[in-house]
């Protein structure tokens, strides 16, 4: 299976109407990529060989704006929200892939950035914890989600860096990101991988089940033909290997009748 997660920054339209949703979808489409996890993703992104989830809708009620969506051309059920919203819920979009006669749950998240305060409702003050706030409910909610040994593929735009320097995030931040990946029984196949920006390790993650085994992980930064950046973020895609372990419960309802 091969993963990948990008933000597409602004959150364009794949349409004729938007030029560089175009060029953004084409460069997509010529990776290859079985399930991509984006973010800064419109809710009208229209995948051409695949089905697509969005996260909830935005607080700062930009209603065609969301900031997780997951893309697959795998069959996938979407899992909602519960009962009691929470502020957290508008950051993650989770679904169940049917691959092979097993099922993996799959994670997109946006965790706060500085300054979030301003497009995102209902977050305490201070950067470590809002970023905090809306981590542990993620994994809240992936753990209650997930199925016992089920493979879990999670990642989006974490916006924290899990070894030093510290651009986006903070010390405690790489500390307590890698031992939510420890909870979650994950290998963080983008730890140590670069920025787009080249200065910093990357703040955008894929991980992935300890069992599942990662063949190849890429970094990507796709450009115009003037050589100009498609996005302020890079590019990051895996092939994953599911071994027998991973398997998990079969069953999935998958979107599109896929």
């Amino acid at each position: 299976m091969r993963i990948g997660t990008w933000n597409l920054r602004l959150c364009p339209t794949s349409t004729s109407t938007s030029e560089r949703g175009q060029a953004i979808a084409a460069w997509m489409d010529a990776q290859a990529v079985d399930v991509w996890l984006l973010t800064e993703v419109h809710r009208d992104w229209a995948p051409r060989d695949g089905h697509l989830v969005v996260s909830p809708r935005r607080s700062d009620d930009v209603e065609c704006k969301r900031w997780a969506a997951i893309e697959s051309k795998l069959p996938m059920s979407e899992l909602t929200t519960g009962d009691s919203p929470h502020p957290g819920d508008e950051g993650l979009v989770l679904a169940r892939l049917a691959l092979d006669g097993t099922s993996v749950l799959v994670a997109c998240s946006v965790l706060p950035w500085k300054g979030a305060a301003k497009y995102w409702n209902g977050l305490p003050p201070g950067q470590f914890d809002q970023w905090r706030f809306v981590l542990d409910h993620h994994v809240r909610r992936i753990t209650a989600e997930r199925r016992p040994g089920e493979a879990l593929v999670w990642g989006g735009d974490l916006n924290q860096e899990l070894t030093p320097p510290t651009w986006g995030g903070t010390r405690d931040g790489a500390t307590t990101l890698r031992a939510a990946f420890e909870y979650l029984g994950l290998t963080a196949l983008t730890q140590g991988l670069s920025h787009l920006n080249r200065l910093s390790h990357s703040i955008d993650h894929l991980a992935v089940s300890a069992d599942v085994l990662a063949e190849r992980v890429e970094v990507h930064r796709p450009t115009w033909a003037d050589h100009k950046d498609l996005s302020d973020h890079a590019a990051y895609i895996a092939d994953v290997w599911l071994p027998a372990s991973a398997a998990g419960v079969t069953g999935v309802d998958s979107v599109g009748g896929a």
